[in-house]
């Protein structure tokens, strides 16, 4: 287990609110204060676009904005996807901008897909965008830290009248016309605190900003507490439609037939419950997908856990495979960690990689973000 995984384990542990020791108590001591410092900044920031003393750019297109005031995953990006192929569906001329996390683009720019061709490595663009161009055929994905810039390109180059922004809640410098807020169900708003003494990435008020708020993984969840966590986000925001969703597995097929995309006969395995899995996954919420993976029929029997966004190299793969080999077992991962696996490695060490297709579905509130979505749109 590398440093920063246990990191985040022991940050997990001091989330609970329950110091075990003197260690405990003045670690969240400094992450108290950390978060005074922090609150102040964030907040700061914003008012400094709130009140014009920084500039907001304004671009020829209607922005649509997807984020979230936690950290960690949400399903921003099965939900972008469907956003994108939605709006498409419609007429809409539509563009994706993603940031490219730790990408080598992400402090440039650069189109990851033409909405033809794929024209960037994961590496070059980042895995989210590279995932987002192979599931929006006909739809460009471009990448850079600076939206407004990746955008104008968008408009100029592609014709692009929608911008969907990617994880850009806290994107303050591009004026956006609808912000959707994903709320995780599972964990809507950690302990209350701003990090790093808790999850959010803003203070709960600036929850009064969206426009839309989209309960996700609500599959499972009790009606008692969908309603606690909708009370909360009416406290700070009375009128903004509140939608849910969940998000199940549709297919489960090997690597070698996902990496050739192309392929539409895409199913579930026909004796899920007779395979012994082992999860992998570099993921903000892993234990969401391993969730998953059970609910899907799946005997789950080991787990790998990689930190979020890492780049698995060959001896990751190695490493898979003898697991799977000492297991009996196959390996099932996501399609934003496949993505990031070494094709030659795969092969090579000849793992039995099994690739795990989630996708979502708006369960309530459809027909009012359908409307909130054509009075922003204009159609």
């Amino acid at each position: 287990m590398s440093l920063r995984t246990r990191a985040a384990a022991y940050f997990e542990h001091l989330m609970k609110d329950r110091p075990a020791s003197w260690l405990d108590k003045a670690a969240l001591h400094v992450l108290g204060l950390g978060a005074c410092i922090y609150k102040a900044a964030v907040t700061g920031a914003y008012r400094s676009y709130e009140r014009g003393s920084k500039p907001v750019t304004h671009l020829e297109a209607k922005v649509i904005s997807l984020g979230n005031i936690t950290v960690g995953g949400t399903g921003k990006t099965p939900m972008a996807c469907y956003l994108a192929r939605r709006l498409n569906q419609c007429g809409y001329s539509v563009a994706l901008l993603n940031r490219g996390y730790r990408s080598q683009k992400e402090h440039g720019m650069a189109v990851m897909s033409d909405g033809k061709d794929i024209l960037l490595t994961p590496a070059e663009g980042g895995d989210e965008a590279c995932l987002m161009a192979r599931k929006l055929p006909g739809i460009p994905v471009l990448v850079g830290r600076e939206r407004a810039a990746s955008g104008q390109l968008a408009i100029d180059k592609f014709g692009t009248r929608v911008l969907i922004l990617d994880d850009a809640f806290q994107h303050w410098r591009l004026y956006r016309d609808l912000d959707i807020v994903l709320i995780d169900a599972t964990n809507p708003f950690g302990n209350g605190h701003v990090l790093p003494r808790g999850i959010l990435r803003e203070p709960l008020p600036q929850l009064k900003r969206a426009g839309l708020f989209l309960l996700t993984k609500t599959e499972g969840q009790d009606a008692d507490v969908l309603a606690a966590i909708s009370r909360v986000l009416r406290q700070y925001n009375p009128t903004a439609p509140i939608a849910q969703s969940s998000q199940s597995a549709c297919w489960c097929i090997p690597f070698e037939t996902w990496i050739h995309y192309g392929t539409t006969d895409w199913h579930m395995p026909a004796r899920a419950g007779d395979m012994q899995v082992i999860a992998v996954s570099a993921l903000g919420n892993p234990t969401s997908f391993e969730h998953t993976v059970q609910a899907a029929g799946f005997r789950l029997v080991h787990t790998m856990r990689f930190d979020d966004h890492h780049q698995y190299t060959a001896d990751d793969v190695l490493a898979m495979a003898q697991r799977a080999a000492a297991e009996q077992a196959v390996i099932i991962t996501t399609e934003k960690d496949a993505i990031k696996f070494p094709e030659q490695a795969v092969r090579q060490y000849r793992v039995p990689v099994w690739i795990l297709g989630i996708e979502i579905e708006i369960t309530s509130g459809a027909a009012e973000m359908e409307t909130l979505l054509r009075s922003v749109l204009g159609g």
